[in-house]
């Protein structure tokens, strides 16, 4: 089996084959045929800072997304074609598939949340040549899971599991400080623990926390 390392090489390569840093016509012949060459970097991203909701809990998320599908609107209050690029073992038995839809649920997970309509999904075989290439509308992808597939995982109770432990950390995260959330390999325990009395870990900038103290 190839290592976690070179797997996540040929993730990262994916992604430089299939972005241009400009739209297909706005970009230099050269620049596109040359991007087999091109040196991959995983550092370019976007970011997309979403407001929102999981039952009673309001959210403020921030997540890296890949590209952008066509080109961002001129309107900041227009959505965004975002676009996220995964790469995946080719399928071959039901045990390749059962593996393929818990790798949806992190897929769908990440897309929903941050307001992420399509994902490009790239199939390798086990020398990491790409094999074929499939196209998902994010919010399909429960359905298809269970209707079409093993239907190991339900998209209701993810959501209904997520709003109720969110309400329950709100009971416990009460106080000032900096909190960790830490699930062990292979434990079904979620543990909740203070690490810092004060302060924010560094989380948040001096710039931004100055900021957010004079709005406030």
């Amino acid at each position: 089996m190839p290592s976690q390392d070179l797997m996540a090489y040929w993730g990262y390569k994916f992604e430089t084959l299939s972005v241009l840093p400009d739209t297909w016509d706005a970009t230099p012949r050269e620049t596109i045929e040359g991007r087999v060459d091109q040196v991959v970097n995983n550092k370019s991203q976007y970011c997309s800072v979403v407001r929102t909701g999981i039952g009673k809990v309001r959210l403020v998320i921030g997540g890296e997304v890949d590209a952008v599908w066509d080109c961002k609107p001129d309107r900041k209050e227009d959505p965004i074609n975002w676009v996220e690029l995964k790469t995946t073992a080719e399928i071959y038995n039901e045990r390749d598939m059962i593996k393929y839809e818990r790798k949806l649920l992190k897929f769908w997970a990440q897309s929903f949340l941050l307001g992420v309509p399509k994902i490009v999904v790239g199939f390798r075989n086990q020398q990491g040549i790409l094999l074929r290439i499939e196209e998902l509308e994010t919010h399909s992808i429960p359905v298809n899971v269970k209707k079409y597939g093993k239907g190991s995982w339900d998209g209701n109770v993810c959501i209904n599991f997520a709003a109720a432990f969110l309400e329950w950390l709100k009971t416990i995260v009460n106080q000032e400080g900096t909190w960790r959330l830490r699930k062990r390999e292979k434990s079904s325990v979620i543990e909740v623990f203070k690490i810092e009395e004060s302060g924010n870990g560094d989380i948040l900038s001096p710039a931004f926390t100055s900021w957010r103290t004079q709005k406030t």
